[in-house]
């Protein structure tokens, strides 16, 4: 069983329990990785990651801190100008030692000199590790194009 099944076993087991305290834990880590993505403020996003990190972006799969970091949080983060994030319908799963957090984005701004507005549903497994939350998974989804219809 690989990791990402075993962190949605365990938050989905946790998620008929409830930890008001680590919810108000992880929820304070959630924020703290938000103002950090809105500011740029790339050495936070890193030290909130957790080593065994698991990103999914369609067919982009990014696996372990440096990767994951460094090809793609880091370099998609510093190339935004003018970015706007914005987080809604927020939801928070959390157990002693897993959370499982859900929610709709939308950001907007430059890169590379053009705009850009990207919407969509993301998914986050947070971990405890010591006493510090870190995100161990990620899964942006967002709206694909689909084919043009063909005339019959």
């Amino acid at each position: 069983m690989n990791t990402v099944t075993k962190l949605f076993l365990a938050v989905v087991a946790l998620g008929c329990l409830s930890f008001p305290a680590q919810a108000q834990d992880v929820k304070a880590a959630v924020e703290k990785y938000n103002s950090a993505f809105r500011s740029k403020d790339v050495a936070t996003i890193k030290t909130l990651l957790a080593d065994d990190v698991l990103l999914y972006e369609h067919s982009v799969r990014n696996v372990g801190l440096a990767d994951v970091f460094e090809n793609h949080l880091k370099p998609e983060i510093i190339e935004f100008e003018d970015l706007k994030a914005e987080f809604t319908d927020v939801r928070i799963t959390a157990g002693k030692e897993m959370a499982l957090i859900t929610r709709q984005y939308k950001i907007q701004g430059k890169m590379r000199g053009k705009e850009i507005t990207a919407a969509g549903n993301e998914t986050m497994v947070w971990k405890k590790v010591g006493k510090e939350w870190k995100l161990a998974h990620i899964h942006y989804s967002h709206p694909c194009p689909r084919p043009a219809t063909q005339p019959q």
